[in-house]
């Protein structure tokens, strides 16, 4: 329902650009050849996306548009190229939906933050030229200003519209976003370049342009493949335990999927959510010392499996705080007499409350109600109430109430 109400907004919005584009362009002293063949560029910018340090992919087309006010100092002109290029890229949008699986709420963002950059441009370059500045020396600060302004809108956007994704908190959106600061520095960098470098070079500002942003594009692609290189490396250990019979399968992978689901719910920072995924696949990496023979007759507790793993983990050194959270997993999130244990990460008490609801689920095969009614009676001392609190809420948000379903 959220989704086909945020797509509704979306061609409403496309309607909008569209009918705001045309009088832009009525309006214009530019040529509507150059109007159309700049929002066709916009357009097509588009189909060419940079791959984030949030996981997300940004568009070209923020680069293309950051060249236009160096490129036409005429407002309607320059609103005239950025709304008909945004119209024609809800058309790119469509097409690609099937495919990429691209949704409405991703047009609004980038739409909304779009004309938010083309607004402070317009009102910076009034102030500018009422105030007998320079304006040629004034125009990059204000594509700056318009950038820093667009960065804003699209990462409060993202962080309002996506909360039609179960789960998904607003502060945990708008920090998500922020991660991709330097991914756009490098767009609007290279916009820019171009844009300044256009008058004198004509259209060998293209490679010049290009070439810085080449080589930074390559550096987020090597980022994004290592990301997933390593999560898979991680992934294939943690079902170690299990391949060998000492552990449930499939559930550290349950385990993550119901942390991460937790973690984004009370808003964690992502880098957080990403350790507290790590930590959460290769938390039972301990049971591998259950083939000893000699530990077995020695006998072990919960706290020795932790202590265990966290000592395999801890031998490679990226992965020291995600020993650490591994190490403190078994822990109660209070003792005796006080409120809580503050020295209890809060990573390490969502792995304790995950674990133990997918135990209930797969191991005692509890329906979802009673599993969490054993994880509230145990709310005493062992789980933490807030985050019980929060996994009731995804239960429910995801249906997962009847008693023959699975998270």
């Amino acid at each position: 329902m959220a989704e086909r109400k945020v797509n509704g907004i979306s061609l409403t919005v496309f309607i909008a650009c569209l009918a705001f584009g045309a009088v832009m362009a009525s309006v214009s002293a530019r040529d509507i050849k150059v109007v159309l063949l700049g929002a066709a560029i916009i357009a097509l910018a588009h189909l060419v996306t940079v791959p984030a340090p949030s996981g997300e992919h940004l568009y070209l087309a923020i680069g293309a548009a950051t060249a236009v006010p160096f490129l036409v100092r005429e407002h309607a002109g320059m609103l005239a190229i950025l709304s008909l290029g945004m119209a024609m890229a809800w058309g790119v949008f469509a097409v690609k939906k099937p495919v990429a699986g691209l949704s409405g709420s991703q047009f609004l963002a980038e739409v909304t933050s779009l004309m938010a950059f083309a607004m402070t441009v317009v009102v910076l370059s009034e102030l500018t030229i009422r105030s007998d500045f320079d304006i040629d020396a004034g125009t990059l600060p204000i594509v700056a200003a318009g950038g820093i302004v667009w960065f804003a809108v699209r990462a409060l956007i993202r962080s309002l519209v996506g909360l039609e994704s179960e789960g998904l908190s607003a502060r945990f959106l708008w920090l998500l976003a922020l991660e991709d600061w330097a991914a756009i520095v490098s767009l609007f960098t290279s916009g820019a370049l171009f844009g300044l470098a256009f008058e004198k070079m004509r259209w060998w500002a293209i490679p010049l342009a290009l070439l810085p942003y080449a080589f930074s594009h390559l550096a987020f692609v090597r980022y994004n493949n290592t990301r997933i290189t390593y999560g898979q490396t991680i992934r294939a250990l943690a079902q170690i335990p299990e391949v060998a019979g000492l552990a449930t399968p499939g559930h550290s992978e349950r385990t993550a999927k119901v942390a991460v689901a937790i973690a984004r719910d009370i808003g964690m920072h992502p880098d957080e959510v990403t350790e507290l995924e790590y930590a959460a696949l290769m938390h039972d990496i301990g049971r591998i010392t259950l083939n000893e023979p000699a530990i077995l007759r020695a006998g072990y507790t919960d706290e020795d499996l932790a202590r265990w793993g966290a000592q395999i983990i801890g031998e490679a050194p990226f992965l020291e705080k995600v020993g650490l959270l591994v190490r403190e997993q078994h822990r109660p999130y209070r003792n005796i007499g006080e409120e809580r244990d503050e020295s209890v990460p809060l990573a390490s008490k969502i792995i304790k409350v995950a674990s133990a609801y997918d135990q209930a689920r797969n191991d005692q095969l509890l329906s979802a109600v009673d599993s969490l009614e054993l994880l509230h009676l145990g709310s005493t001392y062992d789980y933490d109430p807030d985050i019980t609190a929060s996994l009731r809420r995804i239960v429910a948000a995801s249906g997962d109430l009847h008693p023959s379903s699975q998270v």
